[in-house]
């Protein structure tokens, strides 16, 4: 089978990675061969640019479309506000873009948009009418900027297969066996995309765990994953119930949670590593103690046992309870991460940076302008922009387009303009001059082109001015610099090249687009693709506790894991027990969070928290009582410390023969304990 007719998806570009190099490196063991340029492992969107670069031009949209990310689309969008006099700034936008992002992702026509979010009640009035009155009008500005967002790639690409034929017989030609990594996390448009690529053979082979489907809130749909065999008939299930991470005991907590989900593929995880240590259930009087008792836990198993900080993690159900367990680290001295702090990505000086790029390759891409036309100051201000913007979204077209003629700026906007207008142009034409070479030769052009756009848009002017602070100016000159060593690091060798059957107009401009612009716009989607899983790699190597969500935990593991706040209003989360919706997905964050402990693992809870001033009485998490109590060494911080001790020595006597009790079923192969536990149900 040759490697050319292989199609591996993933979600992150991590993900993907990963499992790229590990099929890469078996086929070089098993074969000698090396099939990197002819294998294809991606992340959905990934794959979906490559669909619409090459094919785009059917449905409307230009090679050189750009794909903007949130900060863009919040731009974007707060420029429709603008022209259809909507104050943004009495709305979140990213819950409208969210809503937005949702819509395109059931398929929904902007009619039927429009009535979502007016009547399922998700939204309040005005939230609702914004949303409504902005959707069809978001999506016009993005066409006449030929830019899409993260959910339009998806969109735009199956409306692509579905409507032409041509297209889908070419992808279903070119990948004959098909790969799913996470398969439970896919939304409608994925789902239909995988359809679309498997119409004529149904050489399809997906991995998930309906246990592990925690994103509905984003579009996830477990349905998926449960009626595969609908969807697809005859196709096979095999379970793999085997772990590799986790003790039996960490394990049978989990599956002792997770079969209270009534809607599942029944399986039961067990592991070879022995029954390992117990649980710890901790009560602690209020959130302030539960902060201190981690801390300090923390603290004494890294000095006892010799740990490094980074075999340590606190998961929690809402960013908003990092707080308190930030306080009691700083207070100890221990070093910690948040996941999904600021990105590298993020910052304004490399976004900016990246703008100037973009605009080289597109210059409709009006995210990009308003993020640098007057960076560093060009004269062009609020009251000129708005002006331009104005002209612009009334002649459906780019702000780019509208500025060499826009009357009514001042002298002084306009000459700033033009400068604008000639810098861009001039940029293109010596990126287009770099001439074809081999990698070395081609990667010293780009890294010589990326310098002189630095000095001829005047970025270290602009970076200086926004800092008071010489040294704070100098870091952030480093990290764009850091962009000019990235672009020098594109391999020509390696771009992707026209494929057999694209259109012949799409061909022959790739064949006629020079070098410069062809490794530039490759570089520039790896960067948008990679900002939308971007983990902090500045920290990934420094030795810290980690603090994360539930959600952000999925996929990773560690020695020891605190669950914290135990309680109904966190986990499940109070949103769900006032609607009365399903408990489902949050037994499954539950879960997720259990099976993240390799060896220790500790559930806190408090008794009290202080909300608005108030104390406030907490109830044990009903989860907790899914968890049989004789694997639980329970301790209750809140009271005296000898008004537990008297049933200690009996309990933890229990609590062995439970572990026992394990070791024997494993070596056995059967057998149920009888141990009952002194504290009851």
């Amino acid at each position: 089978m040759p490697a050319t007719a292989i199609l591996g998806l993933s979600f992150t570009n991590k993900a993907a990675q990963e499992l790229k190099d590990r099929v890469l490196r078996l086929i070089s063991e098993s074969t000698g061969r090396s099939v990197r340029k002819e294998l294809t492992i991606s992340t959905f969107h990934s794959l979906c640019v490559k669909i619409l670069r090459a094919h785009g031009e059917r449905i409307g949209f230009r090679r050189d479309f750009t794909i903007l990310d949130e900060n863009d689309q919040k731009d974007v969008l707060k420029e429709v506000f603008r022209n259809i006099r909507i104050d943004d700034r009495r709305f979140d936008l990213d819950v409208i873009l969210f809503e937005i992002g949702q819509a395109k992702n059931r398929f929904l026509t902007p009619e039927q948009a429009e009535t979502q979010f007016l009547e399922s009640g998700k939204l309040t009035p005005d939230y609702a009418v914004a949303a409504a009155a902005s959707f069809t009008k978001y999506q016009q500005q993005l066409r006449a900027l030929n830019a899409m967002d993260f959910d339009d790639l998806l969109y735009h690409a199956v409306r692509l297969l579905e409507q032409h034929p041509e297209v889908r017989e070419h992808y279903n030609r070119r990948f004959r066996y098909i790969l799913v990594d996470e398969y439970q996390d896919t939304n409608p448009s994925q789902s239909r995309l995988l359809r679309c690529l498997t119409e004529s053979q149904q050489n399809l082979c997906v991995v998930g765990d309906d246990d592990q489907s925690i994103y509905a809130w984003r579009g996830a749909d477990p349905t998926h994953i449960l009626g595969f065999q609908y969807h697809y008939p005859g196709a096979s299930m095999i379970t793999l119930d085997q772990n590799y991470r986790s003790t039996n005991t960490i394990l049978d907590a989990a599956n002792h949670v997770i079969s209270h989900n009534r809607q599942r593929h029944p399986k039961k995880l067990w592991s070879d590593r022995g029954a390992g240590e117990p649980l710890t259930e901790i009560l602690l009087e209020d959130d302030r103690e539960e902060g201190k008792f981690v801390a300090e836990e923390l603290f004494r198993m890294q000095t006892e046992q010799k740990r490094r900080w980074s075999d340590f993690a606190i998961l929690y159900r809402s960013n908003a309870q990092s707080r308190i367990f930030e306080e009691s680290m700083r207070a100890l001295r221990i070093p910690y991460k948040i996941v999904g702090g600021y990105s590298f990505l993020d910052r304004k000086e490399v976004k900016n940076t990246l703008a100037y790029w973009r605009l080289v390759l597109n210059a409709d891409d009006d995210a990009s302008l308003r993020r640098v036309l007057n960076w560093p100051s060009r004269g062009v201000g609020k009251t000129s922009l708005e002006t331009l913007g104005t002209a612009a979204f009334g002649e459906g077209v780019s702000v780019y387009r509208v500025l060499p003629r826009v009357a009514g700026i001042a002298p002084r906007a306009e000459k700033g303009a033009q400068a604008f207008l000639a810098l861009i142009s001039g940029l293109r034409a010596e990126l287009e001059r770099i001439p074809p070479g081999d990698d070395s030769l081609v990667s010293l052009a780009l890294a010589n082109w990326a310098r002189g756009s630095l000095e001829k848009a005047a970025i270290r002017k602009a970076v200086d001015e926004e800092s008071d602070d010489p040294v704070q100016a100098a870091k952030k000159w480093e990290n764009v610099e850091e962009l000019v060593h990235a672009l020098g690091q594109v391999k020509v060798s390696e771009l992707p090249q026209p494929e057999p059957g694209e259109s012949v107009a799409v061909d022959e401009e790739a064949k006629r687009e020079s070098v410069g612009v062809a490794a530039l716009r490759e570089f520039l989607n790896r960067m948008t693709l990679e900002s939308k899983d971007d983990d902090d790699k500045d920290d990934k190597d420094k030795d810290q506790v980690t603090l994360l969500t539930l959600h952000g935990a999925k996929g990773l593991e560690f020695p020891v894991v605190f669950l914290v706040g135990m309680e109904d209003g966190f986990l499940p989360h109070k949103r769900t027990l006032e609607e009365a919706t399903d408990l489902g997905e949050e037994r499954r964050l539950c879960y997720v969070g259990i099976t993240r402990a390799r060896d220790t693992l500790y559930f806190t809870r408090a008794k009290n928290r202080t909300r608005f001033g108030k104390t406030v009485p907490r109830t044990r998490s009903r989860f907790m009582d899914e968890v049989p109590v004789e694997m639980l060494v329970q301790r209750d911080e809140s009271r005296t410390p000898t008004s537990l001790r008297a049933d200690q020595a009996q309990h933890e006597e229990r609590v062995k023969n439970y572990l026992a009790d394990i070791k024997s079923k494993l070596l056995q192969g059967g057998g149920k304990s009888n141990e009952k536990s002194p504290f009851g149900r």
